[in-house]
């Protein structure tokens, strides 16, 4: 591709191979045909040590749709109902795919399966991926304000657009706009369990999300039996530490404790902690250069939204460029501008309800506590309503 007098190595480059990435490149990829090759991703990380990441995603049913054109893993496992309860309080609200009209509300799948998946879709549409290969420095030429990007082996390359697609943890992705620190960290699992028959309707599983005084606590089946189960335990930094070096007994007790009569852990894998919070940016555009995914913004996991966001920032750049655009700098810097515009709503909305939900639920005053159980036993007995939250979680909002 040529810019005025100056060449370029790649159109488009993306930075960080996650699946968010991953999925972006795949999808230009397929929009743009022969010009697949000009579509370049980067990752520090080698393949083999990505695909070994056993960590659990919860994707919503309409993320697994817009991924399907790439590939998706074909053990993930359905979320056919969600049971949201609350430690101590009647109120509750149970959410079904049935009334969707939906075959799952979401899906569960390992992240190096997901990735696994994805990268077989870049190589038979011809994206040139180069890993491992740090991208050390990033600066713009002199010329036309194109984007070189440096790797650690001093290798140079000029592109028209460049996507930041890596955020890493919350904690690890530098300066942000806004950030907010929650106090908590995730302790996640893996459990052999027993769900109390009258919960289960048949084949359909079932995810919990409790909330308790510590913060939230979610089981996600990783397994259509009902039986495995992936764990998210959200508390203070001292709790969690403190349980992690808890024998399994005593770890299933506290559980127990914690989640009530209605699940029986009976095995535990190995336990793993990290800190929680959110950061996002505002603007998401610099010059030639945007962000998408984990890049964006980073939530806590409460509601399971932070992949499916990041998917759809992806989707909605792979709508606002095109071969031509980034040939020309002026069109570019106006669909990209239309890109962050078109976004605003979207994550807004999202950022400002998985902060409730984080500082609403967490809260111990006793006029919230009696609000909540008002407002989840109102979602539990007022259909439409249930439905229009559970469409924001799947779907988010449209621009």
């Amino acid at each position: 591709m040529t810019v005025g007098d100056a060449q370029t190595d790649f159109d488009v480059a993306v930075v960080g191979a996650g699946p968010v990435g991953l999925a972006f490149a795949g999808w230009l990829a397929a929009q743009w045909g022969d010009r697949a090759h000009r579509i370049a991703i980067f990752d520090a990380k080698p393949l083999d040590a990505t695909l070994g990441d056993p960590r659990v995603l919860a994707l919503s049913d309409a993320t697994r749709l817009r991924l399907s054109s790439l590939g998706f893993p074909a053990d993930a496992t359905p979320i056919h109902h969600i049971h949201v309860s609350e430690q101590s309080r009647f109120g509750q609200v149970r959410m079904k795919a049935e009334d969707m009209g939906l075959r799952a509300l979401g899906w569960t799948v390992r992240y190096g399966q997901l990735v696994a998946c994805l990268s077989e879709a870049l190589q038979r549409r011809g994206v040139q991926v180069f890993r491992p290969a740090n991208v050390r420095f990033a600066h713009r030429s002199r010329h036309q304000s194109l984007e070189i990007l440096e790797l650690d082996n001093g290798t140079e390359y000029t592109v028209g657009l460049r996507v930041d697609a890596e955020g890493g943890l919350y904690g690890e992705a530098g300066e942000r706009d806004h950030v907010v620190d929650y106090g908590q960290w995730a302790l996640v699992s893996e459990l052999t369990a027993t769900v109390e028959p009258g919960l289960l309707d048949q084949h359909q599983t079932l995810a919990f999300e409790r909330f308790t005084r510590e913060g939230p606590l979610a089981l996600l089946p990783i397994s259509s039996d009902q039986r495995r189960y992936s764990l998210v335990w959200c508390a203070a930094k001292a709790d969690v530490d403190r349980r992690l070096g808890l024998p399994d007994g005593a770890f299933f007790d506290e559980l127990k404790a914690q989640f009530g009569r209605r699940v029986v852990v009976h095995e535990a894998g190995p336990r793993k902690a990290f800190p929680l919070g959110m950061n996002w940016r505002e603007k998401l555009v610099q010059g030639r250069r945007v962000a998408i995914g984990n890049a964006a913004q980073i939530l806590h996991p409460v509601a399971g939204q932070g992949l499916n966001l990041g998917l759809r920032d992806a989707a909605q750049l792979v709508r606002s460029v095109s071969p031509a655009i980034v040939a020309d700098e002026t069109l570019l810097i106006g669909a990209l501008a239309e890109f962050e515009k078109a976004r605003m709503t979207d994550r807004n909305a999202v950022v400002r309800l998985t902060d409730l939900m984080v500082k609403g639920f967490s809260n111990q005053n006793p006029l919230l506590g009696a609000g909540r159980q008002v407002a989840l036993n109102l979602m539990e007995f007022t259909p439409p309503l249930r439905k229009q939250f559970a469409e924001l979680m799947l779907f988010g909002l449209a621009a």
